[in-house]
This record gives C-alpha cells, sequence and structure tokens, in this order.
C-alpha cells in the first residue's frame, strides 16, 4: 500500500513537472507582456482605488479607465518618444557612417579629451566613433525589431493593458491564490507582497519618472536650441540622470559647449539656462517627493539595474532590471524577520 502510494505521488510530480514545463514554454512569449503589466498594475493601483471610491465599487469601470489614463499618459507619448529616438538614432549614425559634420564635431572633441586625459595617462587611446558607431547599431537594431514587427508589439501592448485590466479587477483573487500556493507564511507572503509595492513605486515612480522627465525635458530643450538629433540625446539625458549629483550635466554640458564652438552663442545660453531651471529643477522638486518618502535605493544601484536590464532584456529591461532590484530589496527587509521567528543565530 505504501509502495503503492510512492508511486502514484512521484507520478503525480512527474506528470505535474512536465506540464509546468510545457507551460513555461508555452507562456514564454509573452512573459514581457506579463511583467509589464505586474508593474503598471501596481505603478495604477492608487488611481484605480480612487476610481473605485467614486464609481461606487464597480471594478470592471474602474480598471477599464484606468487602462485608458495608462494609454494616454505613458503608451502613447512614450511609443511617440521611442519612435524620434529611433529616427534620431538612424539620422545620426548615417552622419558618422558618411563622415559628416557631426563625425568631425565629435573626432575633434574626442582628440581634445584624449590629449587632456594623456596628460595624466600616457599611451592612454580610444576609438570614440568605432564606439558610437556600435552603440547606434545596437540601439538601431533593439528598437528597429521593436517597431518593425508591428503585428508584434501591437500584441504584446494588447496583452499588457489587458493584463493590466484583469491585475486590477481581480487581484484580490490573484493575490489570494498566490498566498494560498507559498511555502512562506501567510503574514511573510504578505509583508513581501507589500514591501515590492513600495519598492516598485519608489523605484518606478520615482526614480524612473524623474528620469524620464527630466529626459523628455532635455530632448525638448535639445530640440528649442538646435542640437541636433534632440529626441536621441534626450533618452541618453535620461539615463544619466540616474547618475548621483552629475546627472543631467553630462550631456547638456556637452551640448552647451557644442552650440558654443558653433557660433550659437544665444542658443549655448538659451540651453544652459534651460538646462538650470526646466531640468535641474524638476529633480529638485519631485525627487524628495516621490523616492524619499518610500523605499529609498541609491541612485547608482537604480542606474546599475537599468543598465544591466536593458543588456539582458533589451528594451523591457529599462523597467525588469530596476524591479528586480527592488524586488531584492524587499527580500532583504523580510530575511532577518524570518530567522528572528524561528529563533537562527
Amino acid at each position: 500500500m505504501l509502495a503503492s502510494r510512492r508511486i502514484e505521488i512521484g507520478f503525480f510530480f512527474v506528470l505535474a513537472s512536465i506540464t509546468a514545463l510545457l507551460t513555461f514554454f508555452i507562456l514564454a512569449p509573452y512573459f514581457s507582456a506579463l511583467f509589464l503589466a505586474v508593474v503598471f498594475t501596481i505603478v495604477a493601483k492608487p488611481f484605480y482605488q480612487r476610481l473605485l471610491r467614486i464609481s461606487g465599487e464597480r471594478r470592471a469601470l474602474s480598471a477599464a479607465l484606468t487602462v485608458l489614463g495608462l494609454i494616454l499618459v505613458v503608451v502613447i507619448p512614450l511609443s511617440v518618444f521611442g519612435f524620434f529616438i529611433f529616427q534620431d538614432a538612424q539620422d545620426l549614425y548615417q552622419g558618422i557612417s558618411n563622415d559628416g559634420l557631426d563625425q568631425g564635431f565629435i573626432q575633434a572633441g574626442a582628440l581634445h579629451l584624449q590629449t587632456f586625459v594623456q596628460q595624466f595617462l600616457p599611451g592612454f587611446y580610444f576609438d570614440l566613433i568605432s564606439y558610437l558607431k556600435q552603440g547606434f547599431e545596437l540601439i538601431i537594431h533593439n528598437l528597429g525589431a521593436l517597431f518593425g514587427r508591428v503585428f508584434i508589439a501591437v500584441l504584446n501592448l494588447f496583452l499588457m493593458l489587458l493584463g493590466v485590466f484583469y491585475f486590477l479587477k481581480d487581484g484580490k483573487k490573484f493575490r489570494e491564490h498566490l498566498i494560498f500556493l507559498s511555502p512562506l507564511s501567510d503574514t511573510y507572503d504578505k509583508n513581501i507582497l507589500e514591501r515590492f509595492e513600495v519598492a516598485v513605486n519608489s523605484v518606478v515612480k520615482g526614480a524612473l519618472s524623474v528620469a524620464m522627465i527630466q529626459g523628455v525635458l532635455s530632448g525638448i530643450g535639445f530640440a528649442m536650441f538646435g542640437v541636433p538629433s534632440p529626441m536621441l540625446w534626450g533618452a541618453v539625458t535620461a539615463i544619466t540622470a540616474l547618475i548621483p549629483g552629475v546627472g543631467t550635466a553630462l550631456v547638456i554640458a556637452p551640448a552647451v559647449v557644442y552650440l558654443f564652438f558653433f557660433g550659437n552663442t544665444l542658443f549655448a545660453v538659451g540651453l544652459l539656462i534651460w538646462g538650470v531651471v526646466a531640468v535641474g529643477l524638476i529633480d529638485n522638486m519631485l525627487a524628495p517627493m516621490l523616492i524619499e518618502r518610500n523605499l529609498n535605493i541609491h541612485p547608482f544601484l537604480i542606474l546599475l539595474s537599468v543598465l544591466g536590464g536593458l543588456a539582458l532584456f533589451g528594451p523591457v529591461g529599462f523597467l525588469a532590471g530596476p524591479v528586480t532590484l527592488a524586488l531584492l530589496f524587499a527580500l532583504f527587509d523580510i530575511f532577518p524577520l524570518l530567522f528572528k521567528e524561528h529563533d537562527y543565530k
């Protein structure tokens, strides 16, 4: 009887493992859409709860209105911004490849920088143009694939928005089922989920949203004052904005120097003022409100997670990297409590 029971349990686990593996491969193409749905559900949850109170607890209506808000505030602006980044990257890559004005100016700047560095590090050499070509090829390849596969991109976007709708509408049921399946105690499961939500909100609504706003404002400034490929450099500014201390100045300052060297002194002064007032004030005003009141992850770690996420996951890594880091910090918070509960010393 005991042997028969063991065979029965063993067969069940083999069958469950095979089924789980097949399910994994079936759902694998849509993991990015599912992941983004989870992230945007967490970010949009406060807005959804507000609508829920206003609508008299009508979950479907509140979830639908929240999804509509995401489309208007996030999806459409990011799609337009991404399209312009792709166009600017193509134009700048062609300018560099064809030995145009951009290459001449960039190469001249690189030589000045190289001469300065060689005063301290004799023998230092780097081919900036080659590195830039490789970087732009990477951007064009990733964004080109994203915009080229229109059907897949639209399908993933639709699935993400549909996922947000159902996660908001039936989120309580999903949460309870997840807690039921977890081997941890319900207290720890709830604690992990709550801290994870706080961490995601702090990273996505805090550091990343501030960086994105600074990138967009920088791109607008670059376009107004005549900097070539403004949206592309705005995207670069959004990434450098995550660097503590210097941030946006790493891109805006060279752009000001660029305008000054080409005789556009008035535009150079205008961009400098724009960078200090419009871009700088956003960091000083929004960052403390959105980041410090929640889980505070150091911006340098967020920057590394963004770069690592982009390298590992592609465009979706801009969110996947920091969110994974946020989950790690949430687990670190629970770790001491778990061992303290069981008196491990």
